[in-house]
């Protein structure tokens, strides 16, 4: 909150807490909310003067905080208990109060006005998959660069979606009882559990759907205690899966996903059974009415291919004609999770879809998509990482779909290369072009090179897409330099031949990258990249390089 290089405020921290203790008297909304934050940075930042007698306090106004009448007073008070999972010294104090705590946490993960206030239509309407989405469902993908803090790029999705941009006391609550379920374990579950029980007989659907949340909220943390239960669990949430509700029908498909580690465990005597149970109400609910209904399920299908991955050949057939279907349903939003459950499934079974039945069948849609999304739609990033992973894992069965591809991806590399030179060189006249789609080509190509093997030299043959990398290591943004560098160390290893011509450009932009050292995956990649050009050349080759690299790896060793 505060930078105490430029404004030492420890030394005002007493006199600060002191205000808020009396300011806690006032009956006013605002102050109160702001009281609550006030003690969330105290309590977040572990402020000096916090000592267990000022925290206990604060603790239990914070309690009661959380079930104030007034929905922006629980709100804040809910983020103090986060924090306090993490801090070996707070859960001593909030040890005692889970059997009151507990119940608030619960009672607050009952949907709200401002749930439902913060979600987007299709979560609530029923029948809604046939109505096209607007542009402005659809969240962007946003990424961080130009030295940004992120090294990832911020290659995800951005917050929202069906379950609404905003946060809200239902969140807060739900993280707050996840984070104290992975801290205290068996301890909470004695609270907890006797709770979603009374919460998942309820009559309202709502309550039931807190029921479910919370089951959900505390999966992780206390797994091996709820072996015991997760047969009768796992009925339970079938049966809801196939409620009225859509919302009580996603958060099912959530919850049931939760538990993938134990439905795929070889430890659990019916994990046959409960996979392919699991698995059909998945496939089915994939194929739902309602649009956020096929978000949840498809996004949790994933999460099951991710643990389950082999076990899932023998539904491959299902499975498949289940993913065909969705290409054929799904509005914009969801193809970008159906994109995802797609190349994860690649990922998952791997050589098992290389199948020729298979492969025709999905890549069929997933081409069409490929030839009818523009380039400036930003769900081809999510497109071509799906085509990434068919790239990496079915290889030599993609080969007479790599010549269309390739040349649209040199066409979006150069032209967003382009874009962002003249950028770079008279910014305000010409508008800062969008980086994802130009690193997301560049991945692929990278994938491409991975899947193929020794084959890639065929199609390089015909069109050399290496030309690319010296231009787009001049870019500035570290996503496109991070994706450049994977590209010529994949290329090095598989196709060094074909990439050799542009070595003396891009030796010098390795070096250079690691001197700046502005982002540690761009300089890992960079000096992997560098190995495995050693590796493939020979010291002729590398002789008049490597001052200029040396010097710059001991820079960063020197770091």
């Amino acid at each position: 909150m505060f930078n105490e290089t430029r404004f030492p405020f420890h030394r005002f921290s007493q006199r600060y807490v002191e205000v808020l203790g009396v300011l806690a008297q006032d009956t006013d909304v605002a102050v109160l909310k702001d009281v609550c934050k006030g003690f969330v940075c105290v309590i977040e930042n572990s402020w000096e003067c916090k000592n267990a007698e000022m925290s206990k306090v604060v603790l239990q106004y914070m309690l009661k905080a959380s079930r104030h009448p007034e929905y922006a007073v629980r709100q804040e008070a809910l983020e103090v208990w986060t924090p306090c999972a993490h801090s070996p010294d707070m859960l001593q104090l909030v040890r005692p109060l889970l059997p009151e705590l507990v119940p608030v946490l619960l009672a607050n993960m009952v949907y709200s006005q401002a749930d439902y206030m913060s979600m987007e239509p299709a979560t609530i309407d029923d029948d809604n998959a046939g109505v096209p989405d607007q542009a402005a469902d659809i969240m962007p993908r946003m990424h961080k660069e130009d030295g940004d803090d992120d090294d990832d790029g911020g290659r995800g999705h951005n917050g929202g979606g069906a379950w609404g941009a905003e946060w809200t006391a239902r969140k807060a609550a739900a993280s707050s009882l996840d984070n104290l379920a992975n801290a205290f374990r068996s301890e909470i579950l004695q609270v907890v559990l006797p709770l979603i029980q009374q919460k998942l007989e309820d009559q309202s659907w709502e309550v039931q759907e807190s029921g479910v949340l919370a089951l959900g909220a505390i999966a992780f943390g206390c797994m091996e205690d709820l072996v015991q239960f997760l047969p009768r669990v796992m009925e339970l949430l079938l049966k809801l899966v196939e409620a009225p509700k859509p919302l009580l029908r996603s958060i099912s498909c959530w919850c049931a996903t939760r538990f993938s580690s134990w439905i795929c465990h070889e430890k659990n005597p019916n994990r046959e059974q409960v996979l392919r149970s699991v698995l059909q109400a998945l496939l089915k609910r994939v194929l739902d009415k309602n649009k956020r209904v096929q978000e949840a399920a498809c996004s949790a299908f994933a999460t099951l291919e991710e643990e389950a991955r082999y076990q899932l050949v023998p539904y491959l057939d299902d499975i498949v004609q289940t993913l065909v279907q969705a290409f054929q349903y799904y509005q914009a939003k969801n193809l970008l999770i159906l994109y995802d459950a797609s190349g994860t499934l690649a990922q998952a079974v791997g050589p098992e879809l290389n199948q020729p039945l298979y492969v025709q069948a999905l890549l069929t849609p997933i081409m069409q998509k490929f030839e009818s999304t523009p380039d400036n739609d930003r769900t081809l990033v999510a497109l071509f990482e799906c085509l990434s992973q068919f790239a990496q894992n079915l290889g030599d069965a993609l080969m007479p779909a790599i010549p269309r591809i390739t040349q649209r991806l040199v066409r979006l590399v150069q032209e967003g290369s382009r874009a962002a030179q003249m950028w770079l060189q008279n910014p305000n006249e010409f508008e800062k072009p969008d980086r994802e789609v130009m690193a997301a080509s560049i991945d692929l190509l990278s994938g491409i090179v991975e899947g193929l093997g020794p084959r890639v030299g065929e199609v390089l043959s015909q069109l050399n897409f290496l030309c690319i990398v010296p231009e787009v290591l001049k870019d500035i943004a570290m996503q496109v330099k991070q994706s450049a560098f994977a590209l010529v160390g994949d290329s090095a290893k598989i196709c060094i031949d074909y990439l050799a011509p542009f070595l003396p450009e891009i030796l010098p932009f390795c070096a250079k990258s690691l001197r700046e050292n502005t982002s540690a995956t761009v300089s890992n990649n960079a000096s992997w990249a560098i190995g495995e050009i050693c590796v493939k050349v020979g010291p002729d080759f590398m002789a008049p390089y490597m001052d200029d690299i040396m010097q710059a790896l001991i820079s960063v060793l020197r770091r």
